[in-house]
């Protein structure tokens, strides 16, 4: 006979001490008790309604007879036996929890494990908070690597709503809190756009510069390139307009034979030397003096806006920040979770 390939489980349960083992085994045993308890309650709350108990008359009476005769009449007597055993364990888990001093005081377990305490309790009310004891012990054997529930179809499920909840919750937060920040910039104070510029962009005055003179040179090198030729045209046909225009330089054509080389060849040099600076222009853009002339530009224009803005006669920081922020919430009113249905 083939020997059974070892799983994970298997594994691990074989590098269990005795005492992980009972533990393990008890966790277990108090789950299956914890939802035979919560099956019985559910059915039996069903079984109280007159509907319910007629249909269950009509298909089977004598199973229904039996259960109201044996169970139903006996529920709290039934009920009081699975508290008991939740007693046991509430008292079991912290008599181990002192012993391992898992919290700062002895009496600290009741209070953490509140949700157990009061589903001890034999009251309606506090009977369905058992399911929290459930719960609990699967985080417990989920981080023991005993099971996986991230594989189970329920809790994927129950992720996927759970989901919807929190960007529901969580986007009406934002969304809240970013349109308190709009209504407190619009009614005229000047802090917030004052400690954006002065907190936000002067301390970064350098990075900025560095972007965008980083920017404005990709940018005009690549239209330059793109255009060059269009650029030596419309240059070639605005120094022949001037050398039109220009009375010296008509008078210069009427001298005998060298008048009309003459003109041309200073056309010629005006056209060469206007590309030759627009060629130096654009290449001297990655330039030392280029970045300084940026960095003393934005120095000018942080500078002015932060006086502009102590004054209060500035609102373009103002409006600029109320129109990010409403791009932020019109970001952030997206529903992602319609993701999961298509």
């Amino acid at each position: 006979m083939r020997e059974r390939t070892p799983t994970p489980a298997d594994m691990l349960d074989a590098q269990r001490s005795p005492a992980e083992r009972v533990l393990l085994i008890w966790d277990l045993a108090i789950v299956a008790l914890v939802c035979i308890n919560l099956a019985l309650i559910v059915f039996d709350l069903a079984y109280s309604l007159g509907p319910v108990a007629d249909g269950l008359n009509a298909i089977a009476p004598n199973a229904t007879h039996w259960y109201g005769e044996t169970i139903h009449a006996r529920f709290g007597q039934i009920d009081l036996f699975f508290v008991a055993v939740f007693v046991a364990d509430v008292l079991a888990g912290w008599t181990l929890a002192i012993v391992q001093k898992r919290y700062h005081r002895w009496y600290f377990y009741p209070f953490a494990r509140w949700y157990d305490v009061l589903g001890c309790i034999p009251v309606a009310g506090f009977r369905f908070l058992r399911v929290l004891r459930v719960i609990s012990i699967l985080m417990r054997l989920q981080r023991l690597s005993v099971i996986d529930i991230r594989t189970w179809w329920v809790y994927r499920q129950l992720m996927v709503y759970y989901d919807i909840v929190v960007e529901e919750i969580s986007d009406r937060v934002v969304i809240n809190v970013l349109s308190g920040a709009q209504e407190e910039m619009r009614s005229g104070g000047q802090t917030m756009t004052r400690r954006v510029v002065s907190d936000v962009i002067a301390p970064r005055q350098n990075q900025l510069t560095a972007a965008i003179s980083s920017q404005l040179e990709n940018a005009v090198v690549a239209a330059y390139q793109d255009n060059r030729e269009q650029m030596q045209a419309y240059v070639a046909r605005v120094v022949n307009r001037a050398v039109d225009a220009n009375p010296a330089l008509a008078g210069l054509e009427r001298v005998p034979m060298l008048g009309r080389f003459v003109s041309e060849a200073l056309d010629a040099a005006i056209r060469d030397t206007v590309n030759h600076v627009l060629d130096e222009a654009v290449s001297g853009l990655s330039s030392a003096e280029f970045d300084a002339l940026v960095a003393d530009v934005v120095d000018s224009v942080i500078q002015r806006t932060l006086a502009e803005n102590a004054e209060g006669a500035s609102d373009e920081v103002r409006d600029a920040l109320i129109e990010t922020l409403e791009l932020v919430k019109d970001q952030v009113a997206i529903k992602r979770w319609h993701a999961h249905f298509e």
